[in-house]
């Protein structure tokens, strides 16, 4: 990850920056603990909820020539904006992402950095855009953004955490029964983990069944295995304050598999949760494997999440495809 105090060479400091604001007024916690303070008058702010409305917002505020892109919501919508900004060729000059996570999880924001705006409101985000990005406490990081290609017949999307198998339905069970009784944050996932580890140990597949996956990346490795779950990442921290990978090799996508015969497999997940990083070789050789790409290629017949949101792929649509569709600087404040 890049980081660098203020802005870098490549936005010119003093000259105040042009803000947009996008924000989903339905996000999980947008009314209870971030809707308090008002979204700005002053600066252009859109409200957005739908992928369409997301989309027209991104645009009118690319022909305003924002250069400062604040997105209140969750992971979701972070991810329709991504797609947007990267793939969409609205800007010359790529925005400043100012993340204010306002939904359920915000796995994203609580990795790449965000906006504080709980206490003092808007008005140290306002203050920063008019200095012209100059403050102290101010941190902006380059990350990188995945390109997800899910078939050759729809459009691209990009996000920062792709996920199937245990993965998947651990998150569909959080959404449709955890955060409806108000478990948001961390507690929705932690309990829907319990549940999984409670299957595996039970072999109760009632809840999820493996997914036979076959993947290959860039250098030519490959698996092709009943998976128990497969994730792929440009994150450093996941859920949980999860890391789950342990590859050596210099690429931007982090991704781990472990199959379904992974041998002990309750036993040895604290240390895949860490980031194995002790006998490299024999997790492999287990059934745990773990290496950084630059692109993946995998074929499977059920559902993935990208950043919370729920996809299916089939044998007909032909792999999904993921690569790396840029690099975005995020704000910190």
């Amino acid at each position: 990850m890049a980081e660098t105090e203020g802005l870098s060479a490549s936005y010119p400091q003093h000259t105040p920056r042009r803000l947009g604001i996008i924000y989903n007024s339905q996000s999980g916690r947008h009314r209870r603990r971030w809707g308090r303070h008002p979204v700005p008058t002053d600066v252009p702010a859109i409200e957005a909820k739908q992928p369409d409305e997301i989309a027209r917002a991104v645009s009118e505020l690319a022909a305003l020539g924002v250069d400062t892109l604040a997105v209140a919501g969750g992971d979701g919508t972070v991810q329709c904006v991504l797609s947007h900004v990267l793939l969409g060729g609205l800007f010359e000059t790529l925005p400043v992402l100012a993340l204010v996570p306002t939904g359920s999880t915000n796995m994203t924001a609580r990795d790449v950095g965000f906006v504080d705006v709980r206490r003092r409101g808007w008005r140290p985000l306002l203050d920063w855009a008019a200095s012209g990005g100059m403050g102290s406490r101010a941190k902006i990081a380059d990350r990188a953004v995945l390109r997800i290609q899910a078939s050759d017949s729809q459009p691209a999307m990009c996000g920062m955490f792709f996920g199937i198998g245990a993965v998947h339905h651990a998150v569909q069970y959080t959404q449709e029964n955890l955060h409806s009784k108000g478990l948001r944050g961390e507690a929705g996932p932690g309990l829907a983990f319990l549940r999984f580890l409670k299957s595996v140990a039970l072999q109760d597949h009632r809840h999820f069944a493996p997914t036979q996956v076959r993947l290959t990346d860039d250098a030519g490795r490959t698996v092709d295995d009943p998976t128990l779950l497969m994730v792929a990442s440009t994150l450093d921290r996941l859920v949980l304050s999860f890391h789950p990978f342990w590859g050596v090799e210099h690429a931007p996508i982090a991704w781990t598999a472990i199959s379904q015969n992974a041998s002990r497999f309750l036993l040895r997940l604290p240390l895949v949760a860490r980031g194995w990083t002790r006998g490299f070789k024999t997790a492999e050789g287990a059934g745990y494997v773990s290496h950084n790409s630059h692109e993946l290629r995998l074929e499977f017949d059920d559902g993935f999440i990208v950043d919370g949101e729920f996809h299916r792929s089939r044998p007909d649509d032909g792999p999904v495809r993921l690569s790396v569709a840029g690099h975005v600087p995020f704000l910190s404040l």
